[in-house]
This record gives structure tokens, C-alpha cells and sequence, in this order.
């Protein structure tokens, strides 16, 4: 999820708002505040930029729309957007949480009272869908961007 409307709608708007609270008279402002009259303009402004991001956004995808770039591919689909998109080997790998670490007192503390014992190396879940054969390795190292 990339919550744009909470990071560019939402904060947007208290930052139009918070002019037509806040604008100080010395600088250029006239806020609520400072008995100013400024907050009707910018409730106005917040209705003005949601009609114009509206309506550009409403058209970019209608032209996408009608040249069928809004939809993924069959292949892509049946993959699964995870499995194409991102790397699910690494995200969900259902390994169980890596071990804290601990203080090197705790850690002397522990090694007394627990015998030394190998606990095996937690494995990799394997995915619920198998990726497609010409899929390439997920190992960043290697991966080619």
C-alpha cells in the first residue's frame, strides 16, 4: 500500500488549512488566529485542488483506460502480482522472526545456564504459487534492474 492520500491528500489539506488558522499578519497571512479572515479563501483553495487533481487524474486514466495499459497482463495475473512485482521469497518467507540479540551479560549469563546446543537454520517457506520457469533469481545480488 502506498498511502499517497495520507501522505500528499491529508497533509496537504491541514497544510492549506493551517494557513487560514495560523498566517501571521507579519508575514503576509491573515489567520483566524489573528482575528484575520483568511480561512474561508483556503477552504475555498481545498475545494478548487481536489476538483483540479480530480479531474487531471480522471482524464490520465480514462486515456489509459482506452489504450488498455490499466489492466496486467493474463501471465501476469495468473502469477500473482506479489510473485512479478516484488520479492516474495525474501517478504514471505514465513522463517519466524530473527532472534533478538542480547546484552553480552545476558549473553554470559545465558550461556551458563543453558548447555551450548545448534539450533537449525529456520527454512524458507515455499510459495504458494510457483513462479514462472523464466522467471529470474530473486537474489539481489544477481538481479539485473
Amino acid at each position: 500500500v502506498v498511502d499517497a492520500f495520507a501522505v500528499h491528500g491529508a497533509c496537504g489539506i491541514w497544510g492549506v488549512l493551517a494557513l487560514g488558522f495560523l498566517g501571521d499578519p507579519e508575514v503576509g497571512g491573515n489567520g483566524m488566529f489573528y482575528q484575520g479572515n483568511q480561512l474561508g479563501s483556503q477552504l475555498l483553495a481545498i475545494l478548487i485542488i481536489i476538483g483540479w487533481a480530480g479531474d487531471i487524474s480522471g482524464c490520465a486514466f480514462a486515456l489509459l483506460h482506452w489504450a488498455d495499459f490499466l489492466r496486467l497482463s493474463d501471465a501476469f495475473q495468473d502469477a500473482g502480482a506479489d510473485a512479478m512485482e516484488h520479492s516474495p521469497r525474501k517478504a514471505y518467507s514465513h522463517g519466524g522472526a530473527a532472534p533478538r540479540k542480547q546484552e553480552p551479560a545476558q549473553q554470559d549469563l545465558a550461556q551458563q545456564q543453558e548447555p551450548a546446543q545448534q539450533k537449525p537454520a529456520p527454512q524458507e517457506a515455499p510459495l504458494k504459487r510457483p513462479l514462472p520457469p523464466d522467471w529470474p533469481d530473486m537474489d539481489p545480488a544477481t538481479r539485473v534492474t
